[in-house]
């Protein structure tokens, strides 16, 4: 297989779950509001946005850099993303679920910048599990297995998987249990992908 190869299949993979994640808000009805008083204790802390939105480059250029260090644990990689993508939105059609955020962001210092991805991001649905926690974790497992990728690559996409997870919950883009919930699946899509491959 070729990177340009891999570049096409990165493009399909997030061009696919960009549509799934999108187009299922759209079937969804009487979502569950999954809040506890835990969550209410979390600070709102706007300059986690910039780490928040590293989720983006980190989930379309990470795939890249294992497929440079191992095809074999790419491979394993990608059908762990299938897995995870497949079951994240299977849950999130069955068992809907939204919580409330911060009415007024901008009341925070810094707060413009949540406002930005409150405008942006949806309508308050497909919460739990969190998409950001379970490849944010599946990045970290995967950066760690490695063992032709760059040190200092593992250094950077694990400490910036570590923050995104912690950036969910700062930013109130998602509660605890979303958290929770996305760790596990992210976990559990790795070693399913490991058993069939």
């Amino acid at each position: 297989m070729t990177l340009s190869t891999v570049i096409k299949y990165q493009v399909i993979m997030l061009t696919l779950q960009v549509v799934l994640y999108f187009g299922c808000e759209y079937f969804q009805k009487n979502p569950h509001d999954v809040a506890r008083p835990l969550d209410e204790k979390i600070p709102v802390i706007p300059l986690f946005t910039l780490i928040y939105i590293l989720w983006f480059p980190v989930i379309a250029l990470f795939p890249v850099h294992l497929f440079k260090a191992s095809y074999d644990l790419y491979r394993v990689y990608m059908l762990t993303w299938i897995i995870d993508l497949a079951a994240s939105i299977a849950i999130y059609m069955l068992y809907p679920t939204t919580f409330e955020r911060p009415k007024n962001p901008t009341d925070y210092p810094g707060g413009w910048m949540l406002s930005f991805i409150y405008k942006s991001s949806y309508k308050g649905l497909n919460c739990m599990p969190s998409l950001h926690c379970s490849m944010s974790i599946m990045v970290l497992i995967f950066a760690l297995l490695s063992g032709t990728l760059a040190l200092k690559l593992k250094v950077i996409y694990g400490a910036v998987a570590l923050g995104i997870i912690a950036s969910t919950l700062f930013t109130k883009q998602h509660v605890v249990l979303d958290v929770v919930t996305g760790v596990l699946l992210g976990i559990l899509s790795s070693l399913i992908a490991f058993a069939i491959l």
